[in-house]
């Protein structure tokens, strides 16, 4: 009790007390002058299925969903790699991947922006070669992802690679022994294995995208607004509060789904381990 007791008060203050005045909010009523008036009304999540809204949702569990895949294909190789190689190429990969963690996140977008914008690096490179400009992907989700994947890729690299360096090297070798190709070996001993290190990477990474506000703003312009821009814009220039919080309400349950999916699957993927493992001690009695 000595030991949780503290972290049962902070947990109260800094997390409980908010959510509950913001789920409070979210049932007032809206009024102009004083922002909001505590007449419950269900108004505000009704709003929220209005065809727009329920437009910016979609769109943002989209850019979440994409941006997630994304990481995925590019983070578990890459995670295994780190997982498998030496100590130097170890501390550099995980410098080179931690370093972009330490520039803020507005700072990373205008550098996208000069890389992929009309006049960008890429396209001034085109020219420069006597090519036309090719790559016009600012002001659309592709841009949005783009920036997204660079941020949350490290998110998911890291639990990914913790999870693969438990695994030890003598399954892969007896995968190996047995006659299992790379493929077949990534694909039926590394990743059963390694799924909830993946797990926990990829809710972290999803969750990371679908809640940012700055990067869709200056990567994605007015056709590529996100729950995030919406709920910052009824909060700060509509001074709309109760559809704020409401939209925030809603932004959690999103979240909460998503980690309860993940645990799920985690719970699924230990389940397995446990089942070959089970399987590869009675054939070894056998």
């Amino acid at each position: 009790m000595w030991l949780s007791g503290p972290y049962v008060v902070l947990l109260l203050v800094a997390l409980v007390v908010p959510l509950a005045h913001l789920g409070a909010i979210s049932i007032f009523t809206h009024h102009p002058r004083l922002m909001f008036v505590a007449e419950p009304t269900l108004e505000n999540y009704a709003r929220l299925l209005q065809p727009y809204y329920l437009e910016v949702l979609v769109r943002t569990l989209r850019i979440g969903l994409v941006t997630t895949l994304c990481c995925m294909v590019l983070g578990v190789p890459l995670a295994y790699w780190l997982a498998r190689c030496g100590p130097t190429a170890l501390g550099i990969g995980l410098f080179l991947l931690v370093m972009p963690m330490m520039v803020s996140t507005v700072v990373r977008a205008f550098g996208w922006m000069i890389i992929l914008g009309r006049n960008g690096v890429i396209n001034q490179i085109s020219v420069g070669l006597g090519f036309e400009r090719w790559l016009f992907v600012m002001n659309t989700e592709t841009a949005v992802v783009i920036a997204l994947v660079q941020i949350c890729l490290p998110l998911l690299v890291l639990p990914t690679l913790a999870s693969i360096e438990r695994i030890p090297r003598s399954l892969e070798e007896a995968a190996a022994n047995l006659g299992a190709s790379p493929v077949q070996l990534f694909r039926r001993v590394i990743l059963p294995l390694a799924a909830p290190g993946i797990a926990s990477g990829a809710v972290l990474a999803f969750l990371v995208a679908i809640g940012v506000v700055v990067t869709p703003a200056l990567m994605g312009g007015r056709g590529s607004r996100m729950i995030g821009n919406e709920i910052y814009d009824q909060l700060i220039t509509a001074l709309n509060w109760p559809f704020a919080s409401a939209m925030a309400i809603a932004l959690i349950a999103i979240v909460l789904g998503a980690v309860i999916a993940s645990r799920a699957a985690a719970a699924a993927a230990e389940r397995f381990r446990r089942e070959a493992a089970r399987r590869r001690a009675s054939a070894g009695g056998a």
